[in-house]
């Protein structure tokens, strides 16, 4: 119990110290900011897929229906880092930022149907940095500056369960001696075949606490100090929640038997998260000032006017994600899973009580296709080095924003890479995660801007050594 009051204490402290990363994209300017692509690190490196991916060794926040395929506790931390460059045509301004991106703890224990996750992750990214001149007359010039950051950040508290979709063989308990020992080797033997050959369906939900707030400040600043700046800064804040369901269902397509043991097999596996829309509560402030501009330095005159905490609401439409994949699993332990994924959510009837502060001109569906391949050479047990036990991943997305100008919808498509390394010193299934994704978002035509942009992941799936569990329930008072 220690230890996880340690582990929730630590969760708590990152919730209360979360900050978002001031990311450089003019893009970010409208509604909440740029959405987060769902999933964890090995999702990056799948073309951004979360609702199929199949892991039992990794958190998956991202489809509650997962928990209860891990196979034992974890405990997962992930950084992220940016790089990118903004073309307007005439011009490219590079930047590089970094965040922490998830923070998060399954708890699964062994034989359990039942598995719980908490964690936190960002939902968007705000920053953005716009500057435009103009002439008053001919010794007075006027810069006009409009600055945003901040974002939204996820808390989630989730539950899962999976059901057999079969009946365990009867047990004969009136045999005695050698016979009932046969009998009960005979009936694990067919207990355990069940297990391997049989569908599986697992479903989850999760709690989601929407928490944070967009800063957007505008200027007007004159190069003559007869004249006094102007300067209007709000802030929206959003603190909620969303409810959230997820749907996993597995099956055998196809086995290969040597001697009543399983050689080889393909599955397929099918899986669904839906994401509740809803008005969530919102709060915002405004501050007018009159600040004079001189020696690069800006000394605040007076205030023209402030909205303290005026409640509102903000509408977050409803999310689908729907993901099918095939697993094959090979001689030696080699795996390899086939996946794709399709995700919506149709922002063209939002609305919010402070549109105008959010910078809302149009908002469009949002829709996300990507594709993944994963292989790991050999299990564990088969392996010769460490690169046999590495898995690979490979994919593609192809995602258009909610974002519109100029009538043109903001479209991202990226192809990713990525590996997860056992962690030998551990001596348990803990992995080091590593993701990376290359790819173009916006456009030069309409007056645009084009962004080419690198992310890369880098985490860890810490999980505990058979022989000395995290979590122990006490036997005795």
């Amino acid at each position: 119990m220690k230890k996880l009051s340690l582990v929730i204490a630590l969760l708590s402290v990152t919730v209360g110290a979360w900050t978002q990363s001031s990311i450089s994209n003019v893009y970010s300017r409208l509604g909440i900011g740029l959405l987060e692509q769902p999933g964890n690190v090995n999702s990056l490196g799948m073309g951004g897929i979360s609702t199929v991916s199949f892991d039992n060794n990794a958190l998956n926040l991202f489809n509650p229906a997962s928990y209860s395929h891990l196979s034992r506790t974890v405990l997962q931390l992930t950084g992220k880092g940016i790089q990118s460059s903004l073309n307007n045509g005439e011009s490219t301004t590079r930047y590089r930022g970094g965040q922490i991106q998830e923070i998060g703890l399954g708890l699964k224990k062994t034989g359990s149907p039942w598995g719980f996750a908490m964690g936190v992750t960002p939902y968007s990214a705000v920053g953005f940095n716009l500057t435009s001149t103009g002439v008053v007359n001919d010794s007075t010039t006027v810069k006009y500056k409009n600055d945003g950051s901040g974002g939204i950040n996820r808390f989630v508290v989730g539950v899962s369960r999976s059901f057999k979709l079969y009946k365990n063989p009867s047990q004969d308990t009136t045999l005695r001696g050698t016979a009932r020992f046969n009998s009960d080797n005979r009936w694990k033997e067919i207990k355990d075949s069940l297990e391997l050959v049989s569908p599986k369906l697992s479903v989850g939900l999760n709690i989601n606490y929407l928490f944070g707030s967009v800063r957007n400040e505008r200027k007007v600043e004159y190069n003559n100090t007869r004249y006094f700046g102007t300067r209007i800064t709000s802030r929206t804040s959003i603190s909620d929640v969303l409810l959230e369901a997820g749907l996993h269902y597995y099956m055998p397509l196809q086995l290969t038997w040597d001697q009543k043991k399983i050689k080889s097999g393909t599955y397929l596996m099918l899986a669904a998260d839906y994401m509740m829309g809803s008005d969530l509560n919102s709060t915002f402030d405004e501050l007018g000032e009159l600040y004079l501009y001189a020696n690069a330095r800006e000394t605040v005159v007076d205030t023209s006017y402030q909205i303290l905490e005026q409640s509102g609401t903000f509408a977050i439409p409803q999310r689908i994600s729907l993901g099918a994949g095939i697993m094959r699993v090979g001689t030696e332990g080699r795996l390899w899973q086939y996946s794709a994924e399709y995700r919506v959510q149709d922002w063209t009837s939002f609305e919010s009580t402070f549109s105008d502060a959010l910078g809302v001109e149009s908002l469009s569906k949002y829709q996300h296709l990507g594709f993944g391949i994963e292989l790991t050479p050999k299990g564990s047990e088969n392996a010769n080095n460490l690169f046999e036990r590495t898995t690979y991943r490979i994919g593609a997305r192809n995602t258009d924003t909610y974002v519109t100008l100029n009538e043109t919808q903001i479209n991202q498509r990226a192809i990713s890479a990525g590996i997860s390394m056992p962690i030998l010193a551990s001596r348990s299934s803990s992995k080091f995660n590593f993701g990376i994704e290359y790819g173009t978002s916006g456009t030069l035509e309409g007056d645009l801007i084009k962004e080419n942009f690198v992310n890369f992941q880098i985490g860890l799936s810490l999980t505990p050594y058979f022989l000395n569990p995290w979590f122990v329930q006490r036997q005795y008072d």
